[in-house]
């Protein structure tokens, strides 16, 4: 068991997904209470099947909006009374296109969930936590993609570096307040995104990484629950990648 987690409330967002839903069942398994995020209920309840409902809180909304990020806030402080710890987690791949064929629509649409929706959730559960006076630790998912490029993904990547960007400023100002924030930045990892970028054959793809194989969702919240917890009591502003060392390739 992780320091620090047992009895605390957290918020994880993309609760749905592949890694959302790890991070779920992974701070469950510390003692957490959580409160899953995502646009669909039944995605959630489907992901999330195996939650304790005394622990676990499905909410539904649009993180891209600022209604989204107040409401998921308030329903976590409605359910359990408080928001101990934040995986500021839910983003989309968008469509894979050249820069020049890249409708501005899509890039606005790829831009508001993984950026405008990260800034938005940081503010709503900051301000909270600057309120309770008690500190709070905060998780943003960034990703490989934020540091190698890769050809048609001009607004993933670059919406995944502003999310580094935010990491940094909202740890130096969130210090004083005893809110650490960090940001983790998953390499391939087996998820319905990865398929959706590089297709079904993976394990070829990535057999020459220093660890020849793709990531499980586990890994990543392995990395994340670490870093919400007491064990990192002197971390903030950092990236951790986790990733096999692609970073190295």
């Amino acid at each position: 068991m992780l320091k620090g987690l047992s009895g605390k409330t957290a918020i994880v967002t993309g609760a749905a997904g592949g890694i959302g839903s790890a991070v779920v069942y992974r701070l469950l398994e510390e003692g957490c209470k959580v409160v899953g995020v995502d646009l669909k209920l039944e995605a959630i309840e489907r992901a999330c099947s195996q939650a304790d409902s005394d622990s676990f809180h499905p909410v539904v909304a649009d993180v891209s909006t600022e209604k989204g990020c107040a409401d998921y806030v308030e329903a976590t402080v409605k359910r359990f009374g408080g928001v101990d710890l934040f995986a500021n987690n839910a983003g989309i791949l968008g469509r894979r296109l050249l820069m020049v064929d890249m409708p501005v629509e899509e890039f606005d649409r790829i831009m508001a969930v993984n950026l405008r929706g990260v800034f938005l959730g940081l503010q709503a559960v900051m301000r909270r936590m600057i309120e309770q006076k008690r500190g709070g630790a905060i998780v943003n998912t960034s990703s490989m993609g934020a540091l190698k490029p890769y050809v048609n993904s001009s607004a993933y990547g670059v919406s995944k570096q502003g999310v580094i960007g935010l990491t940094k400023v909202a740890a130096l100002e969130n210090g004083i307040h005893g809110i650490r924030v960090n940001a983790v930045a998953p390499g391939s990892t087996d998820t319905s995104l990865l398929t959706a970028a590089f297709g079904a054959d993976t394990a070829t793809m990535f057999a020459q990484l220093p660890i020849p194989r793709v990531g499980a969702p586990a890994e990543i919240a392995s990395m994340m629950a670490y870093l919400l917890s007491d064990e990192a009591s002197y971390q903030t502003g950092g990236l951790y990648t986790v990733d096999g060392g692609l970073g190295l390739k």
